[in-house]
């Protein structure tokens, strides 16, 4: 497992109210970028900035809750993406047992952040996931980090450029999403009464 702490917290310039949580390997240069909400994002800068406010914040009332409860954050872990989302795990001991609780990744980091709890993410999904520096300054990121929207773009454009092995990986994971969006509807759609 590889540790890993927040960097940043950057506003995104192509998508209005969107913010982009940068965590990094603590003895390492790879970076995880994690697309937040602004109230993500504010939560994790007040974590960040370590500063307090007067009334808890959802995040602050979690971590008041576990403690009152007998419960310490041992640490959390970044288990997998599935099409575009994070999912982790917050780990909670109560001095015999562990419990497991499934959390957004950016809740998860910023409970973690209040608890003073390590972050954990496994080596090959970090490689997997991490952005790339590719050439002065220009990075690459994993097709699966990107918004379909932006994976239309490129498509677009790596159609025109005659890039089409580029071309058919992003029309397969369009594709995939696309179908996989169907069945949650059709799921949906089975389970309303009339």
């Amino acid at each position: 497992m590889v540790e890993l702490t927040v960097t940043e917290i950057l506003a995104r310039a192509s998508v209005e109210r969107a913010y982009i949580m940068i965590l990094q390997e603590r003895d390492g240069m790879r970076k995880l970028p994690v697309i937040v909400g602004p109230f993500e994002a504010q939560a994790l800068a007040l974590a960040k900035k370590n500063v307090h406010i007067d009334r808890p914040i959802t995040h602050d009332l979690f971590k008041n809750f576990a403690e009152a409860c007998g419960y310490r954050l041992d640490y959390v872990t970044i288990d997998k993406v599935a099409e575009g989302a994070f999912y982790s795990t917050l780990h909670f001991k109560d001095g015999e047992k562990m419990v497991k609780i499934d959390s957004r990744t950016s809740d998860a980091v910023a409970v973690a952040m209040r608890c003073g709890a390590p972050i954990y993410i496994e080596d090959e999904l970090l490689n997997t996931l991490c952005i790339k520096e590719e050439w002065e300054n220009a990075f690459s990121i994993p097709i699966t980090l990107a918004g379909t929207e932006t994976l239309r773009e490129v498509l677009e454009r790596a159609i025109k450029d005659e890039n089409y092995e580029l071309a058919q990986k992003l029309k397969q994971e369009i594709d995939s999403r696309m179908e996989r969006h169907e069945e949650r509807n059709n799921e949906s759609n089975d389970e309303i009464d009339y």
